[in-house]
């Protein structure tokens, strides 16, 4: 893909990953970008039943917002949104950058019947803060 997508940065950014394994493009295990989407990273776990292990998996990806999608936002406080037009077993995130041009998307896929995978993918989404709008005491003038 010859585009500036490869030259431009988002900020940095949190996600509580306690539960999640996750793989990027700088530690040579996931490729540097997916169907022409620049990879930021890719995120596996699972649930673990009696009678078999649930594998879930996401690739987190960046691309410029052209227009806005269909989405609900999680809450006032995370910048997230859920996409609407998703298959049974599986869930995309976006996740405008703060000068609203990038996004972030996340696409988790669980396979179907899998309620406990869908409430892990809903609850790390929900962790996400860009690292520039946390403010606090290290924002503030000394």
């Amino acid at each position: 893909m010859d585009s500036d997508l490869h030259a431009l940065e988002l900020p940095a950014f949190e996600l509580d990953c306690r539960e999640w394994l996750v793989a990027t493009p700088d530690d040579g295990s996931v490729p540097e970008e997916v169907a022409g989407a620049p990879v930021v990273a890719v995120l596996s776990t699972a649930v673990v039943r009696v009678s078999r292990l649930a594998p879930a998996s996401a690739v987190l990806s960046i691309g410029l917002l052209d227009e806005p999608a269909e989405a609900n936002r999680l809450d006032a406080d995370c910048p997230v949104a859920e996409l609407m037009d998703v298959a049974a077993g599986s869930a995309r995130y976006v996740v405008p950058a703060p000068d609203g041009r990038l996004a972030l998307l996340a696409e988790f896929t669980a396979g179907s019947d899998c309620d406990e995978l869908l409430r892990r993918f809903q609850k790390l989404m929900a962790s996400f803060r860009w690292a520039d709008q946390r403010g606090g005491p290290a924002s503030a003038a000394s």
